[in-house]
């Protein structure tokens, strides 16, 4: 049988991921880590409309041109811009960082916070999506979101060869058939992370 570990955030440990096989370890009780805080904000949002270019320090927005319904809510970027913004008192937003791709194209001076490889992901993270992630071609970086439940395989096996849920999941605001902010498994999301995530810490 696989053996996996989940590092899993407090009152989120599922008994359908239990059944699955996962252990779990339980977060340290002592005052979550900015990410953590930031990640939490950001799940309070849960359900909230999705809107292209909506969000702001002070909450959900109205859409943006092009793509104008009349939604009040976040893209995927607007939502944890105002998490961080919430959190930390810090506006990503004015700060030129607020779109997915300059987030994270940004150097690490600039956007504050160090960046690590998707290997070291943890809960809390901002994980990216987008073709090669190449910063060349900034506009395939389309998608971020905060690292949820991050499953450590211990059987060599990789996430590319599994051919069911890895356990990894993401909190986020997907353009999807849902359109609200919501979880997401990561291996199922159908798309390979980019290679790095920004820790906010």
């Amino acid at each position: 049988m696989k053996l996996t570990t989940i590092a899993l955030l407090g009152s989120f440990a599922s008994s359908t991921l239990a059944a699955r096989g996962f252990s779990f370890v339980p977060r340290n009780a002592s005052k979550p880590d900015v990410g953590q805080q930031v990640l939490d904000k950001a799940m309070t949002a849960a359900g909230v409309p999705y809107a292209w270019g909506g969000g702001s320090c002070d909450g959900p927005s109205k859409d943006q041109p092009p793509y104008q319904y009349g939604d009040v809510g976040y893209d995927c970027s607007g939502l944890v811009c105002w998490a961080v913004c919430q959190v930390t008192g810090r506006d990503l937003f004015t700060e030129g960082l607020r779109v997915t791709s300059d987030m994270y194209c940004a150097s690490e001076k600039k956007l504050g916070y160090k960046k690590y490889p998707y290997e070291e992901r943890k809960p809390g993270d901002a994980i990216f999506f987008g073709g090669e992630c190449d910063c060349g071609d900034s506009s395939s970086i389309h998608h971020v979101g905060l690292m949820m439940y991050v499953s450590f395989l211990t059987d060599a096996m990789s996430l590319a060869n599994l051919d069911s849920d890895s356990g990894d999941r993401m909190w986020n605001a997907p353009n999807d058939r849902v359109n609200q902010v919501q979880e997401n498994s990561i291996s199922k999301f159908g798309e390979t992370p980019c290679p790095s995530v920004i820790r906010f810490t």
